[in-house]
C-alpha cells in the first residue's frame, strides 16, 4: 500500500478544487439562464398579445428581443463548457487517485498516468477559460440590454454604467 499518501493527495487537490469552482460557476450561470429565459418568454408573450409592454420598456423592442435571445444562447454555450470542465476536472481527480495506486503497485508507469492526467486537466482548463469568455460576452449583452431600457418617463435608462449615448458610458 502507499507509504506516504500526502504527495498523491496534494496532486489530487488541484483538480478537485477546480471541479468545485466550476460547479459553483455552473450554479450562478444556471440562475442567470433561468432569469434570461423567463425574460425572453415574457417578451414573446407580450409580442403575441400585441400589448406594447416591450415597446414601453425598450427603445428598440426588436433589438431587445435579439439581445435576450443571444444571451440565452451564450448562457447555454457557457453551461455546456462548464459541464465539460467539471467532467474533465473530476476525471483528472479520479485518475490521480487511481493512478497513485496503479503507480505504487507498479501496474502503470508514472509518466503514463501523469500524461493522461495532464491531458484531462488541460482540457478542463481550456473548457473553463472558454466558459468564462462566453459568460463575459453574455454579460456584455445584458449591459447592452440595459442601455436600451427606458425609464418610467420614457427616456433612455440612466442606470449606473448605462447612459443615453454609448460615448457617455463610463469605462471601468
Amino acid at each position: 500500500m502507499l507509504e506516504d499518501p500526502f504527495p498523491s493527495l496534494s496532486f489530487i487537490a488541484g483538480p478537485a478544487i477546480l471541479t468545485n469552482a466550476s460547479a459553483v460557476l455552473q450554479n450562478g450561470a444556471t440562475t442567470r439562464y433561468n432569469l434570461a429565459i423567463t425574460q425572453w418568454r415574457e417578451f414573446n408573450a407580450s409580442l403575441a398579445a400585441a400589448d406594447d409592454r416591450v415597446s414601453l420598456q425598450y427603445v428598440s423592442p426588436d433589438a431587445a428581443i435579439a439581445l435576450a435571445l443571444r444571451r440565452i444562447r451564450l448562457q447555454l454555450r457557457g453551461l455546456s463548457l462548464l459541464n465539460g470542465a467539471v467532467a474533465l476536472f473530476a476525471a483528472t481527480t479520479v485518475l490521480g487517485l487511481a493512478g497513485a495506486f496503479l503507480v505504487q503497485s507498479r501496474a502503470a508507469a508514472a509518466s503514463a498516468v501523469s500524461l493522461v492526467m495532464l491531458t484531462f486537466g488541460s482540457g478542463g482548463l481550456v473548457a473553463l477559460l472558454a466558459a468564462t469568455a462566453t459568460l463575459f460576452l453574455e454579460s456584455a449583452c445584458g449591459e447592452a440590454l440595459l442601455r436600451l431600457h427606458r425609464t418610467s418617463d420614457g427616456d433612455v435608462a440612466t442606470n449606473p454604467g448605462c447612459s443615453k449615448r454609448r460615448s457617455e458610458t463610463p469605462h471601468l
